[in-house]
């Protein structure tokens, strides 16, 4: 289990476009998978995915069948995985050279030897234009030929969960870290008392590995419902206020100052969420009346 710091930007956060998108349709089996056939859950949780600390894979939801199991993600390797209710792998599909039919079709055939009706796993339905195109959806292959792009990634989780980790053990009313099939940022969700307008308080802590936003990873931290944009206040380490179209605190990856030790970076990355969780629930804070 990795519980140190990953040194990042070994490669420019600018150009791992490529691998990001690899990985972003290479997720669709897990999400396919756990919205076909595990317990409908009313956050749609269930089409979400975890990260295991252990074995350092995206997983989905625990599937019963006469054999239970999940499906998982090798990132760095691009790798399709069956797991056991004691996560060992049962059997594993290298997606390098495969199209998404061809993995979907491998996926069907081996969860049906499982016991479960492999028949209704298909590929999630987006709204146009908010999931990225890609020459996957058209019939390309895989391609896992750049593992150090996958591996800088890769990191960008595993550095996140350690940190998230420690904020949902803070917040008692944090939800569990989730890997979202949608738009992959992995993210939790922490529930303030009271309500604004008839909508509740809410703070979202998340990493993209890139989006239209930004083109590149970057930690976000969005308080809901969004607070004005006047005056909006200093964050640490170096983040800044994103305000077109939804408001909230940002780090891009490029920001990160070039540093010489791993505990330098991570310090600026907590100091940035720190910074920004605070000043976010302080804004969603009802202000006091003056004295007269």
């Amino acid at each position: 289990m990795t519980t140190t710091w990953h040194m990042t930007k070994k490669i420019k956060p600018q150009v791992l476009t490529e691998g990001r998108l690899q990985l972003h349709y290479a997720i669709q089996f897990i999400a396919a998978t756990g919205t076909a056939l595990a317990e409908a859950l009313p956050d749609y949780s269930h089409t979400s995915l975890s990260w295991h600390p252990v074995l350092e894979v995206f997983v989905g939801a625990a599937i019963r069948a006469a054999q239970p199991f999940q499906v998982a993600l090798d990132p760095v390797n691009l790798k399709l995985i069956l797991l056991n209710q004691q996560s060992e792998a049962i059997v594993s599909l290298p997606l390098h050279g495969k199209t998404m039919v061809e993995g979907l079709s491998w996926l069907q055939q081996a969860v049906s030897q499982l016991g479960a009706d492999a028949s209704k796993i298909a590929f999630l339905d987006y709204p146009p234009d908010d999931f990225p195109d890609h020459p996957l959806a058209h019939g390309a292959t895989f391609d896992a030929s750049q593992p150090s792009a996958l591996s800088e990634l890769t990191d960008y989780y595993v550095n996140t969960y350690l940190l998230f980790q420690s904020i949902i053990t803070a917040n008692e009313d944090a939800t569990a870290i989730r890997i979202w099939p949608h738009h992959f940022d992995m993210a939790t969700l922490i529930m303030l008392p009271g309500t604004r307008n008839g909508s509740a308080l809410t703070v979202g802590v998340g990493l993209s590995p890139g989006d239209a936003n930004y083109n590149e990873p970057y930690w976000y931290v969005s308080p809901y419902p969004y607070p004005d944009t006047a005056s909006l206040p200093v964050l640490d380490g170096h983040g800044f206020w994103h305000t077109q179209h939804w408001v909230g605190a940002v780090l891009p990856a490029s920001q990160l100052t070039e540093f010489s030790s791993v505990e330098a970076q991570q310090q600026q990355v907590e100091a940035f969420l720190q910074s920004a969780l605070a000043l976010s629930i302080s804004l969603l804070q009802p202000v006091s009346p003056a004295k007269v």
